[in-house]
């Protein structure tokens, strides 16, 4: 038994690498003699212990194609340039041709070799066994006294490297065959991405780069009379077959690729759940574009429609769910939905939809709507806007949106704003990034109406730019509408209900409105690892909106969920009870969307408390970082009225307008925050 085992947290997904895993991989070969002078993985000491056993020559002979500068990552050298003792070159026994396309490089690699009586060719060689810039035609051309049996041929043209190494052993035409080259050893690079078992051939161009498989490979050094004999990161070495015969059976007594080759630590493999999730194992960075790959971006079916096909509900049972939460959210369409006729039907409908919003909101301070008008599509695109900007966009282009003041416009990076300040509580920052636009007005002095910060096509693409600011501006305007239509019903049914003794006029919005639409995104951080000093904090911390309403969207990521106070309508609820507020899993686009609806202390107080502005607060919920569903992205419209606005404050009496108790309102949380620090 392994007392070192335990069973795994059941609270989350494990997914590590097995501790005995074998490789068949031999260390007992050339690679054990892998060291560097200017090559990048042991090409060097490979090369000078397979030349110590190959029978001695009085002169050596080498091409390098893609020789770079003569010295960056070369194979070739150590070979080429010899060293005394004082580090002045000596006479080498080695001469060479080498070729390199980059103007700039070639310049080094000829100053480099000229004075050693090596031959330096600038062209970009091509695969085309007809061109005059094909491997044969330049070495026939440049270097006409080369051995057809020269000693090592280095190949690294970063793709192509299959159809050059076929095209100097005469296998890419018959009339090449004749005047083929046959080197006793081949360097040439693979793609080391690619599992061994794959025999992966690019097209012959020129113009593509993607390289080729080491199986592939060793197909075509078989079909030439070449054997593999070693490999390392990037490169494989072939040898006449011959030669190894003779000279390096005992060295190498295994050269199959499983001996030859470790096992794929530069591969990415991807393996399905059984729902049809998709996960990655391995490496997950793209090697030279140095870009990560997502989980997130190659699932092949949406999150919300994932389920095992022969599972026993067959997924009914999230369904049924979102079905039941779309069934009992309130349906305001008899506000939203624009209609000419007051019919005794329409009527009734209003009354209908307003005594039961405000019940909702009475009892919980939140209610679930939906026959907003505002379109699946549209959400959609929203949401995806959303996403893009917060977590998928360098943080360059959030950054080219901060303001001076971000508590209500453009970019508020992680952990720079505190919401318990609006109860007037300390706490840690929020773990949340924020993206704030309002309306703009040039006429007004109100703060809230200042101009907008976007990102602009100097520092992200064009397609994203256009897509996020359209996406974003429109749903903008869709759901501030949809907004007037959700107060309206909610001053109905204040007004309608013979148990209150109060009735409300919210004034009629006007493009004077100050609603902030804020873009909220969540990820993966230090409150979702055990052990760390925050773990399962808030990621937002409790608080009440401070405005008239809040109507909020979000999609199904699963590292955060909003939660409220339970028992929200007792006068002093208990604040370690809490209950969770879902939504339907997106997408929306065949689906009527549903939006959260939350009363803010502003229309609190005009109700006279009869509305409650209810404590909520983001928690962190069990996720891994890489799960490709773990971000969460929400859009949050705070509505305010126009800042002239007039009011009348129930219990006091007192007239003001709207931007005179927002101050107000702002100002005496401060006040109690300070005289809690001052304790």
């Amino acid at each position: 038994e392994d007392s070192s085992w335990s069973l795994p947290d059941p609270q989350t997904t494990t997914i590590r690498c097995r501790k005995d895993c074998r490789s068949l991989r031999r260390r007992d070969g050339l690679i054990k003699y892998a060291s560097n002078n200017t090559s990048q993985n042991g090409e060097d000491g490979v090369i000078k212990r397979l030349f110590g056993l190959l029978p001695f020559s009085k002169k050596r002979y080498c091409v390098d194609v893609g020789a770079w500068d003569g010295v960056h990552l070369s194979n070739t050298y150590s070979l080429l340039v010899g060293f005394n003792e004082n580090k002045h070159h000596t006479q080498s026994e080695w001469s060479g041709v080498l070729i390199e396309a980059d103007q700039q490089r070639f310049k080094e690699l000829k100053k480099l070799h000229d004075g050693l009586g090596n031959i330096s060719v600038c062209a970009e060689v091509s695969c085309d066994p007809c061109s005059p810039l094909s491997l044969l035609s330049i070495l026939k051309r440049d270097a006409p006294d080369l051995p057809h049996n020269f000693d090592l041929l280095s190949i690294d043209v970063d793709g192509m490297d299959y159809w050059v190494m076929a095209n100097i052993l005469g296998l890419s035409s018959p009339e090449s065959s004749t005047d083929s080259y046959r080197p006793n050893v081949i360097c040439v690079e693979f793609n080391p991405t690619m599992p061994t078992d794959l025999v992966y051939v690019q097209p012959r161009s020129d113009t593509i780069r993607h390289g080729s498989s080491l199986s592939a490979f060793v197909e075509l050094a078989t079909a030439s009379g070449y054997i593999l004999v070693e490999t390392t990161l990037f490169n494989a070495f072939f040898v006449k077959i011959e030669l190894y015969e003779e000279f390096l059976k005992d060295e190498v007594p295994d050269t199959s690729i499983e001996a030859l080759q470790s096992p794929l630590s530069m591969g990415t493999q991807l393996y399905q759940l059984y729902d049809g999730t998709l996960k990655l194992w391995g490496c997950k960075r793209m090697l030279w574009h140095r870009l990560p790959i997502e989980e997130k971006k190659i699932q092949m079916i949406p999150l919300n429609q994932r389920q095992f096909p022969f599972s026993p509900s067959n997924g009914e049972n999230r369904n049924e769910e979102a079905n039941d939460i779309r069934r009992d959210a309130i349906d305001m369409s008899p506000y939203c939905k624009k209609c000419s006729v007051n019919s005794e039907d329409s009527i009734n409908s209003k009354l209908h939809c307003a005594a039961k919003l405000n019940s909702m909101l009475r009892e919980d301070g939140f209610a679930l709507v939906r026959g907003t008008g505002i379109s699946g599509n549209l959400c959609d695109n929203a949401l995806k806007a959303t996403n893009i900007f917060l977590h998928e966009a360098d943080e360059s282009v959030r950054r080219s949106c901060l303001t001076k003041d971000r508590a209500r416009r453009g970019y508020s990076p992680i952990a720079t704003e505190n919401f318990a300040s609006l109860v007037g509580e300390e706490g840690p920052n929020d773990l949340v990034k924020k993206f704030r636009v309002g309306q703009e007005s040039e006429s007004s002095a109100s703060s809230l109406h200042q101009p907008n910060a976007w990102p602009s096509s100097e520092v992200w693409n064009d397609e994203d730019a256009s897509f996020f600011i359209s996406s974003i501006e429109e749903y903008f305007e869709q759901t501030r509408m949809a907004a007037d239509c959700i107060l309206t019903a909610i001053c109905d049914g204040i007004t309608n209900n013979s148990d209150n003794n109060c009735s409300i006029d919210v004034p009629n919005q006007s493009s004077n409105h100050t609603s902030i639409l804020t873009l909220l995104g969540y990820q993966y951080g230090s409150r979702h690892k055990k052990g760390s000093k925050g773990y399962m904090r808030p990621l937002v911390a409790a608080h009440t909106d401070v405005g008239i309403i809040t109507v909020l969207l979000y999609d199904n990521g699963k590292c955060a969920t909003l939660q409220r106070v339970a028992n929200a309508s007792e006068a002093d609820p208990k604040k370690d009870e809490w209950v969770n507020i879902n939504l339907p899993a997106g997408p929306y686009y065949n689906d009527e969307p549903v939006f959260v609806v939350n009363v803010g202390d502003c229309l609190s107080e005009l109700t006279g408390g009869t509305l409650r502005s209810t404590l909520h607060r983001v928690m962190p919920q069990t996720c891994e970082k890489d799960d490709s569903d773990a971000a969460r992205s929400c859009l949050a419209l705070f509505v305010g009225l126009e800042p002239s606005a007039s009011l009348t404050l129930p219990h006091s009496g007192e007239h003001m307008t709207y931007e005179e108790w927002r101050r107000g309102r702002i100002a005496r949380a401060t006040a109690v925050l300070k005289s809690k620090k001052a304790e």
